[in-house]
């Protein structure tokens, strides 16, 4: 997402997506590794305040690593408790991540949040193809997408409601996202979508507007791209602990087709 939103007013991105069970979703992600054979190492994508990969810091044996294209989510991540700054890398994808992870073969690479939808699809396809061989022979993509049907209920009802939430400065934000109507491309499922901040502090008080350009995927397209470049693909939300942790998301666990997985 390059928009004002997410570097000038990260703090306030942040307070705003700060609002579900990070550690658990990450346990559950872990577990789908073998106790013999866990996870040893771990990289969020699009990670923004990388509250997945903080959490897997805290495991204190799994080799961490972020990506992101803003600095500023990146010193709100390291504020945070992302340990090793020099693990987390600046920059767009896929491209920052090829050269700058030295060696390192990744177990689990995470895609979460509905992530994909900050790029379009040439994009996405780019960067399951050069993720490849980033994986180790137990390695594993975990990408969290929209759910089509509760976005196609929003579509037939759109209802614009405000939010209240504190930033990490103190500040009161009042938001709605989206704050009006939701503007369609007429070849794709790209929405162009107002949000409205309201924030307050005791010295001052700010509206700021913003639009966020959304790509919708399904799963049946992501499947798609993955099995053009040879991966295997299963739907993992269609399980009620998978429902539960990613309300509203549809969870994917991509992994190699040549090598042998644990389940």
């Amino acid at each position: 997402m390059n928009n004002k939103l997410y570097e000038k007013y990260a703090s306030s991105y942040a307070a705003v997506t700060n609002n579900r069970d990070f550690k658990g979703q990450l346990e559950l992600i872990l577990q789908t590794y073998q106790p013999e054979n866990p996870c040893q190492s771990f990289i969020e994508l699009f990670a923004g305040q990388s509250l997945h990969a903080i959490e897997a810091f805290k495991k204190g044996d799994i080799e961490v690593w972020a990506a992101d294209s803003s600095q500023e989510m990146k010193e709100l991540a390291v504020s945070q408790g992302f340990l090793k700054p020099d693990h987390y890398i600046v920059g767009y994808l896929p491209e920052s991540i090829l050269n700058n992870t030295g060696n390192v073969k990744f177990d689990c690479i995470a895609c979460l949040y509905s992530a994909f939808s900050a790029i379009p699809m040439h994009k996405v396809f780019d960067l399951l193809f050069y993720i490849k061989p980033l994986l180790s022979d137990k390695g594993k993509i975990f990408i969290e997408l929209h759910d089509v049907f509760y976005t196609m209920e929003y579509v037939a009802n759109p209802v614009v409601t405000y939010k209240e939430v504190q930033n990490s400065a103190g500040e009161l934000i009042k938001y709605a996202w989206p704050s009006g109507k939701i503007k369609w491309d007429h070849f794709s499922h790209t929405a162009e979508v107002p949000i409205t901040f309201n924030i307050q502090s005791a010295a001052h008080s700010e509206t700021v507007e913003f639009t966020s350009t959304d790509h919708i995927y399904s799963a049946e397209e992501i499947i798609f791209m993955a099995n053009l470049l040879d991966y295997n693909s299963r739907i993992l939300s269609t399980d009620p602990v998978w429902e539960d942790k990613f309300p509203g998301g549809i969870v994917l666990e991509l992994s190699l087709k040549s090598a042998v997985q644990s389940t």
